[in-house]
């Protein structure tokens, strides 16, 4: 692999830092940062974007139902469930690899996938559904001129999704709207995906269109545009933009 490509080095040291990257080829990627001091420094970059998010995030305890439901999952028909709730912290090996970053991720996604597959339904079960990818597909940390992170874009498969998550206040001018584009990769065509007007988080399915702009693109961009009807492209300066990241590798579609 030619570990001195930039592009390269982005995209492990994003999959290194949130946790995507396990076993033989964590290690491996932990021998080559002690050699290469240009990796390193990638990596120290990502988790100083990516920290605010752990900083920003409360603790939430789950409530006991969740913790009684996991046991029931994890746990043999005939084995005795632990009293205490810190017995599953130290057996489900799942948890251990994940660092601050993965931790807020988990917190923000994870936690909420799982409480909300697991909370007892209203009525009686008639078909049981897969629950909702939790780990991100594609990743991108969009900066402003000065190189300060301002949004957090995600993109999940399963079923196909964008979560933006500002890390400032983005209320725009009145009658205005900052539109995110996708950046084709090779082209540099850019293709619409949303529109953010507040600095609340917001989740919005994608169709396949929007999916194939996501896993086809190179960065995402954001500039501000006129509020109402999607333009076809850019009509201002961009604002904010960020490599878009693929954490789970070439066979990801």
């Amino acid at each position: 692999m030619r570990y001195d490509d930039p592009q390269l080095q982005e995209l492990l040291a994003s999959a290194y830092v949130a946790g995507a990257m396990q076993g033989p080829a964590r290690r491996r990627f932990e021998a080559l940062l002690r050699t290469r001091p240009a990796l390193r420094r990638r990596v120290e970059a990502w988790e100083d974007r990516l920290t605010p998010l752990v900083d920003a995030t409360p603790e939430v305890a789950p409530p006991a139902r969740v913790w009684r439901a996991l046991q029931r999952r994890i746990a043999p028909a005939s084995a005795t469930v632990p009293a205490r709730p810190a017995g599953f912290w130290n057996t489900l090996a799942f948890w251990r690899p994940f660092g601050a970053v993965a931790a807020c991720l988990a917190v923000l996604v994870t936690g909420f996938a799982v409480y909300q597959t697991l909370r007892p339904s209203a009525g009686p079960q008639v078909a049981e559904v897969a629950p909702p990818q939790t780990n991100p597909s594609y990743v991108a940390v969009l900066e402003d001129e000065s190189n300060q992170p301002v949004l957090v874009v995600t993109a999940f498969k399963g079923p196909w999704r964008l979560v933006v998550e500002p890390l400032r206040d983005l209320a725009p001018y009145q009658g205005k709207v900052f539109q995110v584009w996708a950046v084709e990769r090779g082209t540099g065509t850019s293709r619409p995906l949303l529109q953010v007007s507040s600095g609340e988080v917001l989740r919005q399915p994608l169709g396949e269109a929007g999916w194939d702009a996501i896993k086809t693109s190179e960065s995402l961009a954001v500039t501000l545009e006129d509020a109402g009807p999607v333009p076809a492209s850019p009509g201002g300066p961009v604002l904010f933009s960020g490599l878009c990241l693929n954490l789970r590798g070439p066979t990801e579609i």
